[in-house]
């Protein structure tokens, strides 16, 4: 059965967990801290699984305001399921939801930089030399 990539309007903490808890994105996030998964999730305004047989085994939770510019926060692929496309299927489909007129930023973690390299070209999706982050003082 062929990968769906669907936009999901109430993505389950659970899948989250799931799938970030097993990609390289496991140690950076909150994933024992359910409250605040469900905090992530409901401010999220795009979230896109992938789902095999309705297993979620991929997902891209994203911010935007779907005129300028979306911050994809989490891309991640459940580890059983990486090097089979599912990564650049779902910032495929990212960018056939936000449209023409919308660009999308990212921050990779460091594991995940070879993936970005070898496959964001595909979807326009290309380093940048100016990033700066801001820590957060509570939490990973």
């Amino acid at each position: 059965m062929a990968v769906v990539y669907a936009r999901e309007a109430a993505l389950p903490i659970d899948d989250y967990i799931e799938v970030v808890g097993n990609s390289a994105l496991g140690p950076t996030r909150p994933i024992n801290d359910r409250d605040r998964v469900a905090e992530m999730i409901a401010g999220a305004d795009l979230i896109v699984s992938a789902r095999l047989n309705g297993r979620c085994i991929g997902l891209a939770r994203c911010l935007t305001d779907f005129a300028w510019v979306a911050y994809c926060g989490d891309l991640a692929v459940h580890s059983d399921f990486q090097g089979r496309g599912i990564g650049k299927g779902l910032l495929e489909a990212c960018k056939e939801l936000l449209g023409d007129d919308v660009g999308m930023a990212l921050l990779s973690v460091p594991e995940a930089v070879g993936f970005y390299d070898r496959h964001g070209p595909s979807v326009d999706l290309h380093p940048y030399g100016h990033a700066y982050f801001m820590k957060r003082t509570r939490g990973v």
